[in-house]
């Protein structure tokens, strides 16, 4: 199971599309103070601290004119646009695209660079709900594994429940298809959690980045958008494209497990015996 996480996160990881920085001046190589002291108190483009640029609202020219103005005012040569919650102009349109690259020229203009970031707000992989609403697979499937105990079996539990496991003196049986409402004993019940739809998804849900095909749909939405529009620039005055904690973790933390439609089929293929009878051993002693 450790092994299909740690996979799972090389996965997610790959969404990271970053370009290799290309300075734009050459930095001075030496070890004496009087270059360490130049270079502290004005440092290079590419030592430039970034913040976040926060886009929250309506964007316009004006105001990424203005802001990055009051940014190299204060000494900034570098930022990571930012999109999150409050944002109206719609992330990834025409004119999204279109204001992004104004703030590259205008960056240009002042010496500046610009980083992209490839999510609207965060963790990155659902594309600002381009991924959930053109794959509905990513999310419909739900993400956790939740256990619940019972002893009496009624039929919202034969209907909501994925795997019924007895405990048949000390072993755990699968009887998911052998048990009735009505039916007494020592259950354990194994509910699929469904991704939450909320307004910091756009409106949407998050996905699930070990789904087949998730991580390269976010990938040909975000990455190969913004190679088409500015992978002139990546490198120069677009270092790279910032990605932000893509997200296999289980919704309900310590009480659930992460759950994918092929867990159990995976499962087996890789380990020769069925995980469903050994559920139990997820969630206790």
């Amino acid at each position: 199971m450790k092994r299909t996480i740690f996979k799972a996160l090389a996965i997610a990881g790959a969404v990271l599309f970053m370009a290799y920085c290309t300075p734009r001046e050459s930095t001075e190589v030496s070890g004496s103070f009087d270059t360490l002291q130049k270079h502290f108190k004005e440092p290079p483009i590419d030592y430039s601290t970034a913040p976040f640029w926060v886009w929250n609202d309506q964007v316009t020219k004006e105001k990424i004119q203005r802001q990055l103005k009051f940014f190299k005012d204060e000494n900034i040569d570098k930022v990571i646009i930012h999109p999150r919650p409050g944002l109206i102009t719609e992330y990834l349109s025409d004119e999204w695209n279109e204001l992004c690259r104004y703030a590259v020229e205008k960056a240009e203009e002042l010496d500046m660079k610009v980083w992209l970031y490839d999510e609207n707000s965060y963790p990155s992989g659902f594309a600002g709900g381009h991924v959930p609403a053109e794959m509905p697979e990513s999310y419909e499937n739900g993400s956790s594994l939740d256990m619940m105990e019972i002893s009496e079996l009624t039929e919202d539990h034969l209907d909501n429940s994925r795997i019924i496991l007895e405990k048949q003196n000390d072993e755990f049986v699968n009887v998911t298809d052998d048990v009735e409402a009505g039916d007494k004993g020592e259950f354990y019940l194994f509910q699929i959690r469904p991704f939450p739809k909320n307004g910091w998804y756009g409106g949407f849900s998050y996905v699930d980045l070990i789904h087949s095909g998730v991580t390269e749909k976010f990938i040909d939405v975000t990455m190969e958008g913004y190679q088409q529009k500015f992978g002139d620039e990546f490198g120069g005055l677009v270092p790279g494209i910032f990605t932000d904690e893509p997200n296999i973790a289980p919704r309900g933390g310590r009480e659930t497990v992460k759950w994918t439609p092929t867990l159990f089929e995976d499962f087996e293929e890789r380990w020769g015996y069925k995980l469903q009878p050994h559920l139990v051993s997820l969630f206790e002693e």
